[in-house]
């Protein structure tokens, strides 16, 4: 089976934006933190493919997890798809089977931290806590910032021409919640061409555009799409200082990335 363009799009976008997101797992959520305090292993994925097969893996080690992009040269388990549109819907919370091959002890942790990910998706009204709801933020806002840079760096036409245009700009995210400025915090840095994202404020140069989320509840309500971005600056949600038209230019950007992986 060939995939399209869209798919193998999308799956490189689960393997270089997405599942790096499994760190903040690791290290934010108690159960899965847990899990993996003691694990080490490494773990294939990945899909079949007509003309391009397509695989990364995963380097556990106490706590940490390394995204690698290709085949590993030995591997613990593997999980292994017969297309990658199936590996795809899976990774969406569709119903697809991979072949599953290695050290099926390894199975159960390694489905937690993919079921884990599904945070991001995961109904607002669902969210027990501040601290559940501030890590469905932070894994939504480090994904999709990874995601813009990652859209540019696969080639997308669109991206690309967007990111030429931008001698060297910073678009920067910031959630306050209790009087924190920087409750949660992530970046896109855009530079002739090139792009960057990153976690935290960025210091060495004042934002393009800073997209300011007055609290970890008003984010949810944009980035589950609960309110329109023009309605969540009206109602107070959110506040975008700089550049109102790039602002938008962006926020269409996100939309296109979350329809993909979500």
């Amino acid at each position: 089976m060939t995939a399209t363009d869209k798919d193998l799009m999308t799956a490189k976008l689960f393997f270089n934006a997405a599942f790096p997101v499994m760190q903040v797992l690791l290290d934010d959520d108690p159960k899965i933190k847990a899990k993996f305090s003691a694990f080490r292993a490494t773990v294939q994925f990945g899909a079949l493919d007509d003309s391009q097969p397509l695989f990364c893996h995963l380097i556990f080690d106490n706590g940490k997890v390394k995204i690698v992009q290709g085949k590993a040269e030995k591997y613990d388990l593997a999980l292994t798809f017969s297309a990658i549109a199936k590996m795809n819907a899976l990774l969406k919370g569709g119903l697809a089977l991979p072949s599953i091959k290695g050290k099926l002890g390894l199975l159960p942790n390694v489905l937690a931290l993919l079921m884990g990910l599904k945070i991001m998706t995961k109904p607002n009204n669902k969210l027990k806590d501040l601290a559940e709801k501030s890590l469905k933020v932070k894994c939504s806002l480090y994904m999709v910032t990874r995601a813009l840079s990652q859209y540019n760096k696969q080639g997308d036409p669109s991206m690309q021409e967007f990111c030429l245009r931008q001698p060297d700009r910073i678009y920067q995210f910031r959630v306050e919640q209790d009087g924190n400025p920087a409750h949660i915090a992530a970046y896109l840095r855009i530079k002739a061409g090139k792009s960057k994202s990153g976690h935290g404020v960025y210091e060495r140069r004042s934002p393009f555009v800073l997209f300011r989320f007055t609290s970890v509840d008003g984010a949810l309500k944009i980035l589950d799409k609960e309110v329109e971005f023009v309605e969540g600056v009206e109602k107070g949600f959110v506040e975008t200082l700089g550049s109102p038209e790039y602002a938008m230019y962006l926020n269409d950007y996100m939309a296109v990335l979350q329809g993909m992986l979500t």
